[in-house]
């Protein structure tokens, strides 16, 4: 009990500071070990995702995935493993630059915003998958019957993780935010409580096969060389299209910022043949 008062009354300095002195909002990071009040900063590496591991695939696909016709894909949005430390989590809030990273589909996990489609791609490369085709992707979402959203054809408030009431980026930099790069890759934004979800914790954003979060949540890349995200992101997922059919294409394969992620697909293997 003693406890739980301490850590109810450093919350309550932590919003009483902000009040007072316009100090960034309180975040909580998605700590493994539940809640934890503290304020971001830019030099924070949370490591929410220590422990993920990815469930036994479906269909005869690679483990995290499902079978959709004559393809696989990452039942989760996607989180990253850092090849250089170990096959530690990398920690989903930060960009991961020239780091050797290799993407993993987990029930729970934080899933990786900040990335570009060079890297997501590069990513599931590293995995022994790849970026999903356009095509590929609007068929994991709309399902076998062609929905606007991966549940049915009529939006369900709540069902999926597709809208906050303010931007993050103000509630972060107040009214004189820039929404710069620096502003729009600032690794707190996806920290603030309402926004991202760990995956799959929307039992009902899921599409006829089983594929989770294809709505809302974070965008996500496909392999457009031009440059295409899908499936719109926590914060709006109206502006370019309803559920499913949310198409970004303003930026090339080299832009990130704070919504956006990805999944991987996969060919099927193909069966062996039988001598005559």
């Amino acid at each position: 009990m003693r406890a739980q008062c301490i850590l109810v009354y450093c919350l309550s300095c932590v919003l009483a500071l902000a009040g007072a002195h316009g100090a960034h909002a309180y975040v909580d990071p998605l700590f493994a070990d539940g809640f934890e009040a503290f304020a971001c900063t830019a030099a924070d590496q949370p490591q929410p995702n220590a422990g993920i591991a990815a469930e036994a695939g479906g269909g005869g696909c690679a483990d995290g995935m499902v079978k959709i016709d004559t393809f696989c894909i990452d039942r989760y949005e996607a989180a990253l493993i850092d090849d250089s430390a170990a096959g530690a989590p990398w920690s989903p809030y930060l960009n991961p630059a020239a780091t050797p990273v290799h993407a993993i589909s987990a029930q729970s996990a934080v899933p990786q915003g900040y990335i570009s489609e060079v890297q997501a791609s590069a990513a599931c490369v590293a995995a022994g998958k790849r970026l999903c085709t356009d095509v590929e992707w609007l068929r994991a979402c709309r399902g076998p019957s062609s929905t606007t959203y991966p549940y049915g054809n009529s939006h369900v408030a709540g069902a999926c993780n597709d809208v906050r009431a303010t931007n993050p980026v103000l509630d972060y930099f107040g009214a004189g935010a820039t929404f710069d790069a620096s502003e729009l890759n600032h690794p707190c934004l996806n920290q603030l409580r309402p926004g991202l979800q760990r995956a799959g914790m929307q039992a009902a954003c899921v599409s006829a096969e089983g594929v989770f979060d294809m709505a809302g949540n974070l965008d996500e890349w496909t392999s457009d060389p031009a440059g295409t995200f899908r499936g719109g992101d926590y914060v709006d997922d109206t502006l370019n299209g309803n559920g499913c059919l949310y198409t970004t294409t303003a930026h090339d394969a080299g832009y990130h910022d704070y919504r956006t992620g990805f999944r991987c697909c996969a060919d099927m293997p193909l069966p062996l043949r039988r001598r005559p």
